[in-house]
């Protein structure tokens, strides 16, 4: 019996496997990254897709939010829907309607038909929404017992690659060949990840019946999507919820504008795009540092990592002035948030008994961090400027400490 942080996530059993499938899992990666890489695709291409689409800046930052709230609504209603399905089945169709979402705004691009375009994006969300449940999921049940915090760290390895090297090839095949070229790129990459998994990615998972996967091994089963609903009522993963939302809040309302902070304490503008990198590559560390400990300590890991956020926010407000003060504490909240993640997800799978849930609510809340973020932030930053709004996303990451704090142990199973 285990109890606790000690508790496997994962099936187990005669059909259960013995070592981390790397394939499967490097497939499920490569399918975030590409998730990621389509939703903050717009952020490098601004200026071209607004010429292309005769349309203000700010309507293209639109993309942007309305992608993000369809995340935020359809994650659990899409996986839900999809709980009962064959996980291969699944996850193809949604890199497929990822692949024509993608070449719908290529489409529209040709005939500046922007309305067209934003209907692709929402498109594009909903696939979101279904995808990061389906392949954390997916990573957990495949994978032996007592190493799922490491799979869902390696399926994470996607979010990092997507914002520290996606992001900025994307843009700069943009600016070298347009913007057309970059979408295009990734609609046939899509395409391939489409192929792949239904090669190497299980009909089922093993030790399960047919469909995502299930309950842990000799627990009382909830299948399909009325499972997954009624997991919303259970405490822990509505603590995990809130924790999820109010520090993407605190961290997304700070990050979105970081580059007004590194101003003001003096970074020079050639330097900003180095701060930013060493906050992408120290967010790999992050990520190691999860899967080493998300598997043991998940609970310990998730409130010290929450912790150093909230530090390094503060210390963003206090160093305010200081070139390499304010750098260092951007490095360090890269390296914190990089855990993130995979010690939440880790942590909403211990939370409940039915894993395609976890994901889904830690997506969910995540997008609302990311589309509230910025609005809260313009706001704090257009009415008291940088030091404000440290100290808001500062305060933001110590009530979700406050909150993190109220998770104990999982009951024994």
């Amino acid at each position: 019996m285990r109890t606790g942080d000690q508790a496997s996530t994962t099936t187990s059993g005669a059909g259960a496997p013995r070592r981390l499938p790397v394939g499967t899992l490097a497939l499920l990666s490569a399918a975030v990254a590409a998730a990621v890489s389509t939703e903050v695709m717009p952020v490098g291409l601004l200026p071209q897709l607004a010429d292309a689409f005769a349309a203000p800046e700010d309507r293209i930052g639109w993309w942007m939010s309305a992608y993000a709230l369809v995340v935020a609504l359809g994650a659990v209603p899409v996986t839900a829907l999809v709980a009962h399905r064959s996980p291969r089945g699944v996850l193809v169709v949604l890199l497929l309607v990822y692949a024509a979402a993608n070449g719908l705004v290529v489409v529209a691009g040709t005939t500046g038909g922007y309305p067209l375009a934003l209907t692709a994006r929402l498109l594009g969300g909903l696939a979101h929404a279904g995808l990061f449940s389906v392949a954390v999921a997916t990573a957990v049940a495949v994978s032996p017992p007592g190493r799922s915090g490491r799979a869902v760290a390696l399926v994470n390895t996607g979010i990092t690659l997507a914002l520290a090297l996606g992001v900025p090839l994307g843009s700069a095949a943009g600016t070298a060949w347009g913007w057309r070229w970059t979408f295009a790129a990734t609609t046939g990459a899509l395409l391939l990840l489409a192929a792949a998994a239904a090669v190497l990615v299980p009909a089922r998972a093993p030790g399960t019946g047919p469909g995502l996967p299930g309950p842990r091994t000799g627990e009382h089963p909830r299948r399909g999507g009325s499972g997954v609903l009624a997991a919303l009522r259970g405490r822990r993963l509505l603590l995990v919820a809130l924790t999820t939302a109010v520090l993407t809040l605190g961290h997304y309302s700070t990050y979105t504008y970081v580059t007004p902070l590194l101003l003001r304490a003096g970074v020079g503008e050639g330097s900003v795009s180095l701060a930013l990198l060493g906050y992408g590559l120290a967010s790999f560390a992050g990520l190691l540092l999860a899967g080493a400990t998300a598997d043991r300590h998940p609970l310990a890991a998730l409130r010290a990592v929450v912790a150093v956020v909230a530090a390094c926010l503060l210390a963003l407000a206090l160093g305010s002035g200081h070139a390499a003060a304010t750098v260092a504490a951007v490095v360090v909240w890269g390296a914190a948030f990089g855990a993130l993640p995979s010690l939440l997800q880790t942590a909403a799978l211990r939370a409940t008994d039915v894993p395609g849930a976890a994901p889904a609510v830690v997506n969910s809340m995540f997008n609302v961090g990311i589309a509230a973020g910025a609005w809260v932030g313009g706001r704090v930053l257009l009415g008291g400027g940088p030091v404000p709004l440290a100290l808001t996303g500062a305060a933001l990451a110590v009530t979700a400490l406050a909150v993190a704090s109220r998770l104990g142990p999982a009951p024994a199973r």
